[in-house]
């Protein structure tokens, strides 16, 4: 196994006191720690993605603590790489189990909770991704959660949001073939747009590591589509920037992978017109919002939503495991499958039959490069 195939074990500076770092140094049950672990990308290609969802996890795990942790006890995270691959997640999923976790946080992409859903439904610990929208995720078995809206409700509400606000008629698709992300929300929207009447001329792919997306935005260019649908990462703004050199006018649409500050790096500061789905904004209008934006916004970038959702999704499992009124991994896994009512930064979130929970989308325009909210959609 490689020096560096997992971070282990990351503890959070200020998470917890050294009198809890050691069950044995005490001797009372009582004190020691509660340990979650937090599995993200660290290293590779999805590290610059994933960085808020390690920080959301921080910040909520620091408050916790500060406030007197949960059951009388203070939380210990264990912070795990992925290395921003499966095989990678998988890995560090199986070294949080061997670690005895009380649940896991994570990961961001479908394709590395796919590969840890796994590990923890068959150890019976709870998983809470905070931004996988993959459908496939939560099917694995009932331990297995997620804060945010699946793939299936995205690809509805941009095929929807594409015909009645955008009057589109005709549409081209550009896919990562190596993400399971990409290619889920793919298929939402191609078949949701068709229903609503609309034409898809043609389905693009490629991979990410790819060194040019020239020809990609020459056939986008050819078909003159009214809207081309690319639910990537940071690399839609690179393939937006290719297409938007050819001179089409298409306006490009995308999903919840968008708006990091990678993607604006990578060339979103140059797109005229576009528009993404996501799951919060930082102009959402809550007191518990506001209250998070002003305590953690670091600059003049907007906050990205994956961080204000692991954020909740660490609050949710301590509302869980204080409502369990213990840390036995079933008895958490039933209590949060129990959550009619979470109120969190990201809004209202209930479960109801399965793990997915019920809560509502935001829309984004970027305009002139820049990111602004522009509508909330119930589901």
């Amino acid at each position: 196994m490689p020096r560096d195939v997992f971070r282990v074990p990351v503890l959070i500076k200020g998470l917890i006191c050294s009198a809890c770092l050691w069950p044995w140094a005490s001797g009372v049950r009582a004190s020691e720690p509660i340990r979650i672990a937090s599995i993200f990308a660290q290293s590779g290609v999805a590290a610059d993605d994933n960085a808020p969802s390690v920080v959301g996890v921080r910040e909520a795990v620091q408050e916790i603590n500060a406030k007197g942790g949960v059951l009388g006890r203070k939380l210990e995270v264990i912070e795990l790489d992925n290395l921003s691959t499966p095989i990678g997640a998988k890995i560090a999923a199986e070294t949080a189990v061997k670690r005895q976790v009380t649940a896991i946080i994570g990961s961001a992409w479908s394709s590395h909770t796919l590969a840890m859903a796994p590990i923890a439904q068959a150890s019976h610990t709870p998983l809470i991704t905070n931004i996988s929208t993959n459908e496939e995720v939560t099917k694995v078995g009932d331990c297995i959660f997620r804060m945010c809206f699946t793939d299936s409700f995205q690809g509805r509400l941009m095929a929807r949001f594409a015909k009645d606000d955008l009057h589109a008629k005709t549409a081209i698709t550009i896919t990562d073939m190596t993400s399971d992300y990409a290619i889920g929300l793919t298929k939402e929207f191609e078949s949701n747009f068709q229903q609503l009447g609309g034409r898809v001329l043609g389905h693009l792919n490629y991979r990410l590591k790819q060194a040019t997306f020239t020809d990609l935005a020459q056939e986008v260019k050819a078909a003159r589509p009214d809207v081309t649908f690319i639910p990537g990462y940071w690399e839609s703004a690179v393939i937006i920037k290719e297409i938007m050199a050819q001179g089409s006018s298409t306006i490009p649409l995308g999903g919840d992978g968008w708006g990091t500050e990678r993607f604006y790096d990578h060339g979103a500061r140059d797109i005229p017109r576009a528009y993404y789905s996501t799951h919060w904004a930082e102009d959402f209008d809550s007191a518990i919002s506001k209250a998070f934006v002003r305590k953690y916004k670091r600059g003049p970038m907007a906050m990205d939503s994956q961080e204000a959702l692991s954020y909740d999704a660490v609050y949710l499992l301590v509302d869980a495991i204080r409502r369990a009124g213990s840390t036995n991994q079933e008895k958490v896994r039933d209590a949060i499958a129990a959550t009619r009512e979470f109120i969190g930064v990201t809004g209202n979130l209930a479960f109801k039959a399965q793990q997915d929970p019920r809560r509502s989308a935001v829309i984004m325009e970027i305009s002139d490069g820049k990111g602004r909210f522009f509508k909330s959609v119930q589901p």
